[in-house]
């Protein structure tokens, strides 16, 4: 077989490894949050993804930038973790950075393995997880399953599947936040991506509600020493985000389901998370993208990176 699947236990939960025999990269699956964690080249001996240790246990994933984690059932920051749904008004318990929760509820959540598979072009793996409405502030039940796949091309493509077991309609968003490193440093790397403008934020990372028109990036540019922590609505017709620089060109494209980008180069400046969000920051209160799901609806959204040697 051209690819085979390796599973090991760490901790309390799991990695997946994948590995394509033909040339040797392979990528890693952690059950626990059911994210990916790596993407290592065999020839150069780099890792495209900035991953977490995840030797020891979980550790301080939430400290070190949530890193390639599962965003659901919100993205980014909910404002004071509060929001209202059918009439009632909710406060979200979950993890907060000062005033505002972050990042969703289902970041750190365990993910059995459903099935595996391997062909001769890819392998895949599928996950679930059943939330059960154990946050207070999100009483909702709904599922969640995610298929991974590795094809031979060098290309990763992530299926996520929701489906609302409630017996009411649901607010829900999903979004995907990893983060890539080309090289030493993302100061050498440009970005092109076609969009529709920059969401405006306040001073606490929050959208307005309007939008600014922007034009950086709609052509190849360099981010140098540009600091992101942005977010843009992208031109579903171009859905394509493209990073390069002169070594690799990855390329990220995702459906119709995620017309939203964030971006956000963290202090180090060795990667930038490239974040593919079905909704704005805050969409329980702003509507900006908000899905409503209704009871047994089924919402299926994808993404996928490829990386190419220049």
């Amino acid at each position: 077989m051209s690819f085979t699947i390796d599973i090991q236990s760490i901790s309390t939960f799991k990695q997946i490894r994948i590995t394509n025999n033909a040339n040797g990269n392979s990528i890693d699956i952690i059950t626990k949050g059911g994210l990916l964690n790596s993407w290592k080249q065999a020839i150069e001996q780099w890792d495209i993804i900035d991953g977490s240790d995840f030797t020891a246990g979980w550790g301080n994933f939430e400290a070190g930038g949530f890193k390639s984690g599962k965003m659901s059932p919100y993205a980014c920051r909910l404002f004071k973790g509060q929001y209202t749904h059918l009439n009632k008004s909710y406060q979200v318990e979950k993890f907060y950075l000062g005033d505002h929760a972050l990042h969703g509820i289902l970041y750190d959540a365990h993910y059995e393995i459903l099935e595996t598979n391997v062909q001769d072009n890819h392998a895949s793996i599928l996950l679930v997880h059943h939330y059960e409405g154990t946050d207070r502030g999100y009483p909702f039940p709904y599922k969640v399953e995610i298929k991974w796949s590795f094809y031979n091309n060098n290309k990763i493509s992530v299926q996520t599947t929701i489906t609302n077991l409630s017996e009411h309609s649901i607010p829900m968003m999903d979004g995907w936040h990893p983060y890539f490193k080309l090289g030493e440093s993302i100061n050498e790397c440009s970005l092109q991506f076609q969009h529709k403008g920059m969401l405006e934020y306040n001073d606490a990372l929050i959208p307005t509600g309007a939008m600014i028109p922007n034009e950086q990036f709609n052509n190849s540019t360099l981010i140098l020493n540009t600091h992101l922590d942005n977010g843009y609505l992208m031109d579903t017709k171009h859905p394509k985000c493209i990073l390069e620089n002169e070594k690799y060109t990855l390329i990220i494209e995702s459906n119709s389901e995620y017309p939203y980008l964030q971006l956000y180069t963290p202090e180090n400046r060795k990667s930038i998370a490239i974040e593919n969000l079905s909704a704005a920051p805050d969409c329980f209160n702003n509507k900006m993208g908000l899905h409503i799901m209704q009871p047994q609806e089924t919402w299926n959204l994808e993404t996928s990176y490829q990386l190419i040697n220049r």
